[in-house]
């Protein structure tokens, strides 16, 4: 009888583990479901906008300026001296690109003019406005605009420095022609290169549409 009761009291005993081990399982699940769910990377907006329309006008990007502008326009007024230097720019091709070149003159004595065109074409022609009219803001003086000269087009002397230039836009497509001189240019060396610079665009823009 002894042995019997003592195997029923392991009996109990065992069960209570048994108990016990289930209770703590049941509660290790059920903190678990408690987590937070693995992140899931959201799927990206769509733009519902619809594309950005663009216009890209007719003229590419002008390379090698320098075998296509000509510097003879103000050899009635300067000397040129020395060889042309250029180079292609586009730092955001995506955006604007083009080429420039320069031109030493001399203007008799120590005097000189340095010279430099830059066409751009953008991507976009409302963005070749935006840029044109920008270039109203620089620091120059106020700014004239000359008609006859592409969609757009005006003229312009330094407000504190002896530099004049012309700039003119046709579609999306931009041309600078600039001069800074060594001293500073006489009223009629100014009028003399402002009709050579016109005269320099005219010339060259047309070559660049192709």
């Amino acid at each position: 009888m002894a042995d019997t009761s003592r195997n029923k009291i392991w009996a109990v005993i065992g069960a209570s583990f048994v108990a016990v081990g289930l209770l703590i399982r049941l509660v290790i699940t059920m903190g678990g479901s408690h987590a937070s769910p693995t992140p899931v990377a959201s799927r990206p907006a769509v733009d519902g906008g619809g594309a950005v329309t663009v216009n890209p006008g007719n003229h590419p990007p002008p390379r090698s300026l320098c075998e296509r502008v000509d510097f003879q326009e103000f050899a009635g007024l300067f000397q040129l001296q020395g060889t042309r230097d250029g180079y292609n720019t586009g730092l955001e091709p995506e955006v604007v690109s083009g080429s420039m070149c320069e031109q030493s003159m001399s203007r008799g004595g120590t005097g000189t003019v340095e010279v430099t065109v830059l066409c751009s074409a953008w991507q976009d022609i409302a963005k070749a406005v935006e840029g044109f009219e920008l270039g109203r803001a620089a620091p120059y003086g106020p700014p004239e605009a000359v008609s006859g000269l592409g969609d757009q087009a005006y003229r312009y002397r330094g407000s504190n420095h002896p530099t004049v230039g012309m700039k003119a836009r046709v579609r999306n497509l931009d041309c600078k022609v600039e001069a800074e001189p060594k001293p500073p240019l006489t009223d009629a060396e100014v009028d003399g290169s402002f009709a050579a610079m016109q005269q320099l665009l005219q010339t060259l823009i047309p070559k660049l549409a192709h």
